[in-house]
């Protein structure tokens, strides 16, 4: 049974075909330079035969890079989602997995967010074209592969964090951006680190570890989903302050946090239900958010990845 994981060298990807691994699969993990998912040609050579797909590629970053790119976040990834559908259809797999983002979430549904909220209105905000672009392809795998009879399935993962995340500041996400920033700051002795927003805005965070083992045993489930969707999320409301002082506590009991509330923030307020997930997958969270941060900050000690963060005079002082 050949299972294809396409961004599998990505953070999420990574940790999913590490997860498939311990099951006994032995997944093939697709990166930017086994081809281009946007030409559809390559889509299906390299997606058609397999058995399971998880489609994972995106074109994604934090608020600020969806701010700057939001023709290229809703073009790029209704592409890709469209190509890896097709080739699903035209080819031997019998299930897709699709990722999408709680940003697919109309600003007015209310909170916790749960499944059935995500077309009852439209995305809005910085990120909206983003969300727009995954709901899309969710909606339109459905409508293509459950006629075929080829299984479909959506999970929606809440703020991902975890060792190895991407902690490119043009890319990165929340959590990530904090982290460096932080440990950046501390290196440097500044004894403070800047948070965008005024701190009241909220989110849910998840460890990427739990994610990506819910993802492959569903995967290689073989119940059907009949294009269900699933939130995978802690199920609690964190704000910035909160997330900002664990952190601090994580990588330097002694800095401070300085608020800036004329950066965009994003959405005011996002926490995910995940009753579905509990009653119909087992789901429970395992990793708590300060646990998940002191893990990250160490596994970031450990690698010297920081090292590459500092301007180079302060890297050769390090």
């Amino acid at each position: 049974m050949k299972t294809i994981v396409t961004g599998g060298t990505g953070f999420l990807g990574r940790a999913v075909v590490e997860s498939l691994e311990y099951l006994g699969a032995s997944p093939v993990a697709l990166g930017r330079s086994d081809g281009d998912l946007k030409d559809l040609a390559t889509a299906r050579r390299l997606v058609a035969d397999a058995d399971l797909v998880i489609h994972l590629a995106a074109t994604v970053g934090g608020v600020g890079f969806l701010k700057s790119n939001k023709t290229s976040a809703y073009y790029e990834n209704l592409t890709l989602g469209f190509n890896v559908i097709e080739a699903c259809r035209s080819g031997d797999v019998r299930r897709l997995v699709l990722i999408g983002t709680p940003c697919s979430y109309p600003a007015e549904s209310p909170l916790p967010l749960q499944e059935g909220a995500i077309f009852d209105g439209l995305p809005v905000g910085d990120t909206g074209p983003y969300g727009l672009a995954k709901a899309s392809v969710s909606h339109l795998a459905n409508h293509l592969l459950l006629p075929c009879g080829k299984d479909v399935a959506t999970f929606i993962p809440a703020n991902l964090y975890g060792p190895r995340d991407n902690f490119e500041p043009a890319r990165s996400h929340v959590v990530a951006s904090l982290v460096r920033k932080a440990v950046v700051n501390s290196r440097q002795g500044t004894g403070y680190f800047e948070v965008w927003g005024d701190g009241s805005a909220t989110r849910d965070f998840l460890h990427v570890d739990d994610a990506a083992e819910t993802i492959a045993q569903a995967v290689l489930s073989e119940t059907p989903f009949h294009g269900e969707t699933f939130n995978l999320a802690s199920g609690e409301e964190t704000s910035m302050k909160v997330l900002s002082e664990i952190i601090a506590e994580a990588v330097d009991p002694a800095m401070t946090v300085v608020f800036d509330p004329e950066k965009p923030c994003g959405v005011t307020r996002r926490m995910m239900s995940i009753d579905k997930a509990r009653v119909r997958l087992g789901f429970r969270p395992r990793i708590a958010l300060s646990d998940g941060i002191r893990d990250t900050v160490r596994w970031i000690e450990r690698t010297d990845v920081w090292k590459s963060w500092l301007p180079a005079r302060v890297r050769k002082a390090a």
